[in-house]
């Protein structure tokens, strides 16, 4: 997947709520400069993010990474709705995750909501669908 792709559906999933604010624009820029993604592009995709479907990665690792991009993105204003959750359920399940793992990392950023998310408990999650 290419940078511009992630940033793409990040901004549509900020976007999910009807709700695009100051701590989602922060998250997809920071993204943005961690995947050297110029800022002007970035504000010309949130001007018309223009991806539907992803290319899935074959490395495993760059599909959690997505995924957390993914999560992250919908914790990053503290409020999760269920657009935002639906949206997360697709891409996770098209990134060939199962929706059992989906749901419990979803969970997981309900219940952290308002703090940092313990990565013990993010590995655990793992640990209990890769073994």
């Amino acid at each position: 997947m290419k940078a511009e792709e992630l940033i793409s559906i990040l901004i549509r999933l900020s976007r999910a709520d009807n709700h695009f604010d100051k701590y989602e624009f922060g998250y997809i820029i920071n993204v943005g400069k961690h995947l050297d993604v110029p800022n002007h592009i970035i504000e010309s995709l949130i001007k018309d993010p223009f991806v539907d479907s992803i290319k899935t990665p074959r490395s495993e690792q760059d599909r959690m990474t997505i995924l957390y991009y993914l999560l992250f993105m919908m914790k990053i204003d503290r409020n999760i709705t269920e657009e935002e959750k639906d949206m997360i359920q697709h891409y996770g399940f098209k990134l060939g995750f199962s929706r059992s793992m989906i749901n419990d990392f979803i969970h997981l950023m309900e219940e952290y909501r308002n703090t940092t998310v313990p990565i013990p408990e993010m590995l655990e999650i793992i640990k209990k669908y890769k073994n």
